[in-house]
């Protein structure tokens, strides 16, 4: 089966996160992963998870084909998509393919195609598997989804490593269930490659259903006072100038210490879980006490006092006691 994360309980828990002044989740199916990697096993059952069977396997299990066994789960209390469907011929396959890639959006989870099995467990058994996958089932991928929209401007993020992003800010766009205003540019050569310039009107989609990504420009639609994209040459944060190394695609901002979002990153990654995994720490928090320059490395956390954070914006008796005593 497969642990999924329905859109509604999605929204639900963003709307809860976003109350409280966190950051929302992207997308359910990163969401539904992470889910199951948390430790805390109390915090994994608070969220909406479903797990959908789509297979039963053992010996003597009293019916012959995967159709049967999908129909006993239900028998047996499982959750089974209700889509599923025996088909009783090619055409039939390729009309249920077609019909889901129109109407994906109207399930209560995402999915990206369909998996077409050979119903009979007999004739499973013949064809067999190849070293990483059977013979006898086949997943078809939806073609991405594509819309069309304005490109208002560009703007650059600078991660934890100095790494500029360029960023694509959009008109607002319906694509793949979900309104899209933001795309990555990757980098110069990206931007460079397809000629994107602000104003134009571009073509977006949805890789693997998930991150936004601008294809290609409609040169039919560029103004007649279009001016080409110049990457920036001095980091948008604290003005030193960028460095791109031979063979490197990224350019960087060398101010290693005394660029903000450099240092905000680092340590976020430091306390978080796959890292440290400090508790009663969170990103917004990491960003103030930055900008309130009472922090500038990992160490400096170690230091930190009741006395120090008190008076921070939303920072109560409570939460600073969690933080100094971590």
């Amino acid at each position: 089966g497969e642990i999924i994360l329905p859109i509604e309980g999605f929204n639900k828990m963003n709307e809860e996160r976003i109350e409280i002044g966190e950051e929302p989740y992207r997308n359910p199916r990163n969401t539904a992963s992470g889910s199951l990697k948390l430790q805390d096993s109390s915090e994994v059952a608070k969220r909406p998870l479903e797990c959908l069977l789509y297979s039963l396997m053992g010996d003597k299990l009293g019916f012959s084909t995967q159709f049967e066994g999908l129909q006993k789960a239900r028998d047996w209390g499982f959750k089974v998509p209700k889509e599923a469907k025996l088909a009783k011929s090619l055409e039939e396959v390729f009309e249920y393919i077609d019909y889901w890639d129109q109407h994906r959006h109207d399930l209560p989870y995402e999915i990206d195609g369909v998996v077409v099995k050979v119903n009979s467990f007999y004739q499973q058994e013949e064809l067999g598997y190849t070293a990483k996958s059977p013979r006898w089932a086949m997943a078809y991928k939806f073609k991405a989804e594509q819309v069309s929209t304005r490109l208002n401007s560009i703007s650059y993020q600078v991660g934890r490593t100095g790494a500029i992003t360029p960023v694509a800010n959009l008109e607002p766009v319906l694509l793949a269930g979900t309104i899209v205003k933001r795309a990555s540019l990757h980098n110069a050569d990206q931007i460079e490659k397809l000629d994107i310039r602000v104003g134009d009107e571009v073509f977006v989609e949805k890789g693997g259903e998930i991150i936004p990504k601008i294809i290609a420009v409609d040169l039919t639609k560029r103004p007649l006072n279009s001016q080409p994209t110049n990457y920036i040459t001095e980091c948008p944060e604290c003005g030193t100038e960028l460095v791109r190394q031979d063979g490197e695609a990224q350019h960087y901002c060398p101010n290693y210490n005394g660029c903000n979002p450099q240092i905000i990153g680092r340590i976020e990654h430091y306390i978080s879980r796959k890292a440290m995994d400090i508790e009663g720490l969170g990103g917004e928090t990491v960003a103030l006490l930055v900008n309130q320059r009472l922090i500038n490395n990992y160490s400096d956390l170690y230091e930190l006092t009741r006395e120090q954070v008190i008076p921070l914006e939303r920072m109560a008796e409570k939460s600073a006691e969690n933080l100094i005593n971590g």
